[in-house]
């Protein structure tokens, strides 16, 4: 594994920072997050909710992507963009595994119903409302979430997740931009949402 540093701490110190305790999200461009177990221990049923959510995007980015030649009505374009955003769902996922640990969701299944693929207009609509509810249930963790460094964790992920609104929100037709001040939504009720993609 090749070692990537960031000022005074490697990978490799965070990584074991983590087998003491912490979690740690940590990529090729350097160290993006890192929680406590204490702070993470109160709030494990929205972590393990967001947990489902990341994986769920990571699913449907993977599909686009590999059937992106196929949509019409419109026609897709910046396949950079999803295989940007997959990187970002990805990393998402991982903080978020290695914050669970033994406790993360496993056997997850997902479909993803023929009404959202029979254009790239239903496509992209359904990546609106997706990446409007992850935005909800990021802010809602805001408020919820008991400590800064979670609390952190959230508005960076929500922040992330207000770009692929945007995108899919321009390349649908609309503006691409959110409310002044976005609504929020707990875990719960996202998870709600989702049920139509869980298998």
């Amino acid at each position: 594994m090749t070692e990537v540093t960031t000022p005074g701490v490697s990978r490799g110190k965070f990584l074991s920072n983590a087998a003491k305790g912490s979690f740690v999200l940590a990529t090729s461009g350097g160290v993006l997050a890192a929680v406590s177990a204490d702070a993470y221990a109160s709030s494990r049923p929205a972590v393990q909710g967001a947990y489902i959510a990341e994986s769920l995007a990571v699913y449907i980015y993977s599909a686009i992507i590999k059937d992106f030649g196929v949509f019409s009505h419109p026609k897709l374009n910046n396949k950079d963009y999803f295989e940007a955003a997959l990187k970002n769902e990805k990393d998402h996922k991982a903080f978020l595994a290695s914050a669970l640990g033994s406790k993360t969701p496993t056997g997850l299944k997902f479909k993803i119903p023929a009404s959202v693929t029979k254009s790239g207009q239903s496509l992209l609509n359904t990546g609106v409302a997706l990446e409007t509810a992850f935005v909800k249930a990021y802010l809602g963790a805001v408020e919820s979430f008991s400590t800064t460094d979670l609390k952190l964790i959230a508005a960076k992920v929500a922040a992330d997740e207000a770009t692929h609104f945007s995108f899919f929100d321009a390349a649908a037709g609309g503006h691409g931009v959110l409310p002044s001040l976005p609504g929020t939504q707990s875990i719960k009720a996202t998870e709600a949402q989702l049920k139509p993609f869980l298998a």
